[in-house]
């Protein structure tokens, strides 16, 4: 192993777990070519995985071969790398609220940049482009309950307006509701008319 790919793996140990790396972000170490035939070498040797065209991570080894890390945290990477969000899917939302025992079997992100999809061994990790009403509450309670109701369709059963209601609270509601002139009316609508139900206890 020659000195420079030592220095290189120092620097990669450094990096948080997830951390997408290109030849770009070598350019301190090395310059554009050397980086990318050096990335390409440690990839071959088992040190790092290609994710996509010029995009790598680092990865564990164990006996049973090299492990990726979580997908979350290299989600994470990719948000920080274009400057766009990346949320999940509303399927996967719905999941998570109890709207549904549905477990998505592919991995599915949402974004307002460029789609992308991302390799981590067998795992196929799709980061799909939407309208950025979609992402207008960002990651967080309030913005899984819009893509989970996106995801759900215009006629939402009652129970689960009651389940959203048990799970979210008044600030989320609120939070929707200053929002509805920027959504689809028909999800306008099925948020104002679940925030106001008596059904639920966190109305404004």
């Amino acid at each position: 192993m020659s000195r420079q790919t030592e220095i290189i793996l120092r620097w990669i140990g450094s990096l948080p777990e997830g951390a997408l790396i290109r030849s770009r972000d070598l350019e301190h170490l090395a310059n554009r070519t050397q980086a990318s035939r050096e990335l390409t070498g440690l990839a071959k040797a088992g040190r790092l995985m290609r994710v996509a065209r010029g995009m790598y991570v680092a990865v564990t080894a164990c006996r049973f071969g090299p492990v990726p890390p979580p997908v979350d945290k290299v989600v994470q990477s990719l948000a920080q790398i274009t400057g766009h969000a990346i949320v999940r899917h509303g399927a996967a939302a719905a999941n998570a609220l109890g709207l549904t025992t549905q477990v998505p079997v592919r991995q599915i992100f949402l974004t307002d940049g460029p789609a992308q999809m991302l390799y981590l061994g067998k795992q196929v990790i799709e980061v799909r482009r939407v309208p950025g009403w979609m992402l207008v509450l960002g990651d967080n309670l309030a913005g899984d309950v819009i893509r989970a109701l996106e995801w759900l369709g215009p006629d939402p059963t009652k129970q689960s307006i009651i389940k959203l209601a048990e799970r979210i609270g008044r600030d989320e509601w609120l939070a929707m509701l200053g929002v509805q002139h920027q959504l689809p009316e028909w999800l306008a609508t099925v948020i104002g008319q679940a925030a106001y139900s008596t059904d639920v206890p966190f109305c404004p």
